[in-house]
């Protein structure tokens, strides 16, 4: 059994890698434990499992986790990664959004993910932390296309004519708050994306998937990182590094 685990920031996260994992490793190969993360500063820190999908014939374990906050992706990983590497999860990534912070901002968000506490600073990758730019409704937006399929009006040209942008031919990359955008874009027909747990889940339930992992990608730099990632487990190219790495270190 192969297993990845995920720390998300939120929700929105937590279910477009429920949908993402399972289209790149398959869905009847995966077995998927979404748990959220609360407490821990003023109350008590507990975990609980929101939902899970069990694969009879599976040969991959994902494990997702909500965090409920972008500050705290990468201390929960520390708070974990201990105890998931004993229970054999070979993959740790983290996802969390640059928005509120300014594109220029950054290369000091990531040299500071990076840094790692002294006794970790001697195993090898333990772990990633992907950096939606701006946030991972960048990704949404950058899949227009599924605008035509909340509302027929919800043309490019319907869209720019109103809110001054075209959804088909922007640069996802350059839209501060892409979220806000595709509430403001909901609003033309009347509706709203506030974020709520079955709005994303509708919202990602329309995306094509085909285009994001043909197309998407390799236009948003930190979609195609995760999504390369993700597929380097499934292959078992992790696997083999890490195997690779402990022989090697084994003969000295």
């Amino acid at each position: 059994m192969k297993k990845i685990a995920f720390f998300v920031e939120g929700q929105t996260e937590q279910v477009f890698i429920n949908r993402l994992v399972k289209e790149i490793i398959g869905y009847g190969n995966l077995t998927v434990l979404l748990k959220k993360i609360s407490g821990g500063t003023n109350a008590p820190k507990r975990e609980f499992v929101r939902n899970y999908s069990i694969s009879l014939k599976s040969e991959y374990t994902a494990l997702i986790y909500d965090c409920g906050s972008d500050n705290r992706v990468k201390s929960e990983i520390l708070d974990n990664i201990n105890s998931l590497r004993e229970a054999g999860y070979t993959c740790i990534i983290g996802l969390r959004d640059l928005y509120p912070l300014s594109i220029e901002e950054l290369p000091r968000l990531e040299q500071g993910l990076k840094f790692l506490p002294y006794p970790l600073k001697k195993k090898d990758c333990p772990f990633d932390i992907v950096v939606a730019v701006r946030e991972v409704e960048t990704w949404f937006l950058a899949e227009s296309s599924h605008f035509l399929r909340v509302d027929r009006k919800l043309t490019g040209r319907f869209i720019e004519k109103n809110l001054g942008f075209n959804p088909d031919t922007v640069n996802p990359i350059s839209r501060e708050h892409p979220s806000e955008d595709i509430n403001k874009i909901y609003k033309l027909i009347g509706r709203s994306y506030t974020k709520k747990y079955w709005q994303v889940e509708k919202l990602v339930h329309r995306l094509d998937f085909n285009k994001i992992m043909n197309d998407i990608r390799f236009r948003t730099p930190s979609l195609n990182e995760l999504i390369q990632t993700i597929e380097r487990f499934k292959n078992g190219e992790l696997q083999k590094s890490v195997i690779l790495k402990k022989e090697k270190s084994s003969l000295k």
